[in-house]
């Protein structure tokens, strides 16, 4: 008997694959609105681990909040039952090929790692009634992180990409995981926030 393949294990490699087809048409780079077409614009929750995973991928000088507004528009779509079409101001961001494969590689055998302590259980936090709740929570959190404040995304994108693989994994646990790591991340966001308004503050009361 062949050994069974957990969803996540399946997923990770379909990205792979995916991108390993883009860079089969000599292609260096790949706009995130392509990216949407190579996966899927119904893939919704494969989409948000993806941009996730993205995320944590440093980039040049307004990566982070790209990125925090494709997952933002990605949650909406979901959040309304529709395809994901990227505004063009998003979706005409290019990423380099070689890169994005690289980093599925790492996903892939990640992904095989993890799925050996994740497995399905407590399904009702994963199933199609927690798409409304779940797009909500990433569009919020998605709205903190795309602000222009340093270390304002780490923890609570942490958070969303625990959630995400666990949403395709199918376990509940690492769900309830995810949201306490998301819930802290935004308390820390905003002692950031709080702290930032205060420096400020204080800065223009100096000057005054």
């Amino acid at each position: 008997m062949s050994e069974r393949v957990a969803p996540i294990s399946r997923y990770t490699r379909r990205i792979a694959s995916a991108l390993r087809r883009a860079a089969e048409g000599e292609q260096s780079h790949l706009t995130l609105s392509g990216l949407v077409l190579l996966l899927g614009p119904k893939a919704h929750r494969l989409l948000l681990l993806v941009v996730s995973l993205f995320n944590m991928i440093p980039g040049p000088p307004g990566y982070g909040g790209t990125i925090a507004w494709t997952t933002c528009a990605i949650a909406v779509a979901m959040l309304l039952g529709r395809p994901i079409r990227l505004p063009g101001i998003i979706g005409n961001r290019r990423l380099k090929l070689d890169m994005l494969i690289k980093a599925s590689d790492q996903v892939v055998k990640v992904a095989a790692v993890l799925a050996r302590l994740s497995r399905p259980r407590l399904r009702f936090l994963t199933g199609a009634a927690a798409n409304l709740p779940y797009a909500l929570l990433v569009i919020l959190v998605s709205v903190v992180m795309s602000l222009p404040i340093p270390f304002i995304n780490a923890i609570p994108n942490v958070g969303l990409c625990i959630i995400a693989f666990s949403m395709l994994n199918r376990d509940g646990i690492g769900v309830i995981v995810g949201l306490g790591a998301t819930f802290l991340g935004l308390m820390l966001a905003g002692g950031i926030i709080v702290g930032a308004y205060h420096l400020g503050l204080a800065a223009v009361t100096a000057l005054a």
